[in-house]
């Protein structure tokens, strides 16, 4: 039965509260902020302070504690169970496992894969990280509305972190010779983080890769040029080494170049 499985929360994208395959109807953005900060300490105590400043901001009401309180009980009568947020010393808590929360098992993934990485375990790797980036439904790097709303740090903490695990996953793809995949995957990333310069390196080492010299050059100038354009700053040290190094290559192999060879 539904009563019987364990609660999920998601917070990347569309907000939603569920058990099993029955939604659960959290009303009102107060309710649902309650459930959704609830949610971001993975089954830890929130102090009461804490709640109310996320909830109620600069409106607060005439006796936070009650009102808080209050809360409390519309929350557990809409999760069906009054055992799902328990009353400890001074705060409550959500009786849940973080990986029932999206946001916190894109963490963990995103933790894991790259400690696989790091470990020289590309496989591992790239299965993590797509999980991972998977859980953000084609959007990485956008603050998710419903913890952003209760919790600004921790959505711009998110936000970036799903930046970076597409970059992971990308540099565990080039490991395993997927330039193909990673190419595909950087350049709709730059589309959206034009300024990001980890992954305009990794994109040139794809495109190298791909035996396309000339693209990876071009990318490199577009980078440039954008980074002097927003930020007023020259490229960093591995956008710059990647360049040198594609300079110093030449073009490949049975490529046509403009100088003219004369026979001995």
């Amino acid at each position: 039965m539904d009563g019987d499985a364990p609660l999920r929360v998601t917070l990347l994208g569309a907000f939603q509260a569920s058990r099993g395959d029955a939604v659960l109807p959290v009303p009102g953005a107060r309710l649902q902020g309650l459930l959704v900060r609830l949610a971001l300490a993975g089954g830890r105590a929130v102090e009461q302070g804490v709640l109310v400043d996320a909830i109620w901001a600069e409106d607060l009401p005439a006796g936070p504690a009650h009102a808080l309180q209050a809360l409390v009980s519309r929350l557990r009568r809409a999760l069906g169970s009054a055992g799902d947020v328990a009353q400890v010393a001074g705060g409550y808590r959500l009786a849940m496992d973080p990986a029932d929360v999206d946001a916190l098992r894109f963490e963990q993934l995103a933790a894991a894969g790259r400690d696989r990485r790091r470990a020289g375990d590309a496989n591992a790797a790239a299965a993590l990280l797509a999980e991972a980036v998977a859980l953000w439904g084609g959007r990485p790097g956008v603050e998710p509305a419903a913890v952003a709303a209760v919790a600004s740090a921790a959505a711009t903490r998110l936000a970036h972190a799903s930046v970076e695990a597409v970059a992971d996953l990308a540099d565990a793809e080039l490991a395993l010779g997927r330039a193909d995949a990673a190419a595909a995957r950087l350049t709709a990333l730059l589309a959206e983080h034009p300024v990001h310069e980890r992954a305009a390196a990794l994109l040139m080492d794809a495109l190298t890769a791909q035996g396309r010299q000339a693209e990876a050059l071009a990318r490199y100038e577009r980078v440039r040029e954008t980074l002097a354009d927003v930020l007023g700053a020259d490229p960093g040290a591995a956008l710059r080494e990647r360049h040198l190094r594609l300079l110093r290559a030449g073009p490949p192999a049975g490529t046509a170049t403009s100088t003219a060879t004369t026979p001995g």
